[in-house]
């Protein structure tokens, strides 16, 4: 297999920035969800005023998401995660000083706001980095991600244990986020270089796809609302399945989760170069198998142990769907839209936001374990759309053909790099 020549030094110091920029976006987030018992029991709020505060931060992510259109066609993604990533790192500190449901909402709602825009900048900035690479590197960043996720939920849990105060852990966090990532975001694309491989101008071979219709945009939106509903249904119902429906203790029901995270966090960490020689087709079909599969051990499981293995299945399965989702769609546009990333990674947030509710009242009616097929079946959506997938990085140049997930050549991969960085700069 040949090989794509060595990207600069330039284009590999921005992969560390993105990198950096996945992990902090990532333990944000982490940092604010184990501490929520705190900020509940300090304002005195039932569940049903939680949900109401939650819903406020549900809504920013949703509507931040749709606010990034112009800062992608205008190729300035990098310029404007310089301003999100410390502006997300000042939100965090918000909700710890709320003084009662109005404040909390309004503060996590700005949270949520601020963390949609970086989410597609973030995304759509891999998405160019990719590019100029001339090779799948998006499910790295995503399992960056997981690993930022999973590294920062545990120092909250430690940091809530020892009894620190809320306003102070999130002060420290954040001012951590901020001044720990300002050295590599320097390091991000300059706009000229990022326009010139993801413009809505830019007609290179292994680029952007041909305009595609809107049966395709939706199929892709249905494939990433599947995805994040999938990860959301077993973050919140899976200690409940495996208590309730298995009667493991709540110690060990509590280990569903992660090993569903921990698979999921190796998978991505490898699917980049299961995808640079198989392409992204197979990468997502064959996940979505396993997930399948996973997914059927779980819920057919005799016992909790069982379940436990068919979560790390599941887990391991569908842990490139995102990210392979995310690149296609960001290679993908229509005849009005540079790329399709925006409305797919808002349709992501959505089944994250709805799914979990809509298996709750599945689960109310037929029980734990048939609500949970509702996931089963966006993972079989997957596997049979895959092929819409092929414009991911990795994939067919043209979109078109066999649909076995080709390659990208080196020699698309050399002409986008001329046009982002010159001719001489080509071999690094």
């Amino acid at each position: 297999m040949t090989r794509a020549p060595a990207p600069p030094p330039e284009v590999r110091r921005a992969r560390l920035a993105v990198a950096v920029t996945f992990l902090v976006h990532a333990a944000v987030f982490a940092t604010w969800a184990p501490r929520i018992p705190s900020i509940k029991q300090a304002l005195h709020l039932d569940n049903g005023a939680l949900g109401i505060a939650l819903g406020g931060l549900a809504v920013g992510l949703l509507v931040g998401t749709r606010l990034t259109g112009r800062m992608e066609r205008a190729g300035r993604t990098g310029l404007a995660m310089r301003i999100l990533v410390p502006v997300q790192a000042v939100a965090l500190v918000a909700p710890a000083f709320a003084t009662d449901l109005v404040t909390l909402t309004a503060a996590l709602a700005v949270l949520g706001l601020i963390g949609g825009m970086l989410d597609v900048a973030m995304n759509a900035h891999a998405v160019a980095v990719e590019r100029l690479y001339g090779r799948p590197i998006m499910s790295g960043f995503h399992g960056l991600w997981s690993l930022g996720s999973m590294v920062g939920s545990a120092i909250a849990a430690l940091v809530a244990r020892e009894g620190v105060d809320v306003r102070v852990h999130f002060i420290v966090a954040g001012a951590v986020c901020a001044l720990a990532s300002a050295p590599f975001l320097t390091r991000l694309l300059r706009p000229d270089q990022e326009a010139a491989v993801t413009g809505h101008h830019v007609e290179v071979p292994g680029g952007r796809r041909p305009p595609v219709p809107v049966v395709v945009v939706v199929m892709m939106a249905a494939m990433g609302f599947g995805s994040f509903l999938g990860e959301g249904a077993i973050a919140d119902w899976s200690a409940v399945y495996l208590n309730e429906s298995l009667g493991a203790s709540v110690g060990l029901a509590a280990l569903g989760l992660s090993v569903f995270s921990g698979a999921m966090t190796a998978s991505r960490l490898i699917a980049d170069r299961v995808g640079a020689r198989y392409g992204p087709v197979v990468v997502a079909r064959a996940g979505a198998a396993l997930g399948a599969l996973g997914y059927a051990v779980f819920l057919l499981a005799p016992g909790p142990m069982v379940a436990l293995v068919g979560f790390a299945v599941a887990g391991f399965g569908i842990g490139p769907a995102v990210p392979v989702v995310f690149s296609a769609a960001g290679n993908t546009g229509t005849r009005n839209r540079v790329s399709v990333l925006g409305p797919v990674v808002s349709a992501g947030y959505l089944g994250a936001v709805l799914g979990p509710v809509a298996i709750g009242a599945v689960a109310h009616r037929t029980g734990l374990t048939w609500a949970l097929v509702i996931p089963l079946a966006f993972v079989a959506l997957i596997f049979v759309a895959a092929g819409l997938l092929r414009g991911a990085a990795g994939g067919d140049d043209s979109g078109g053909g066999k649909g076995s997930g080709e390659r990208a050549g080196p020699r698309a991969a050399d002409q986008t790099a001329a046009r982002a960085h010159g001719p001489a700069n080509i071999d690094g």
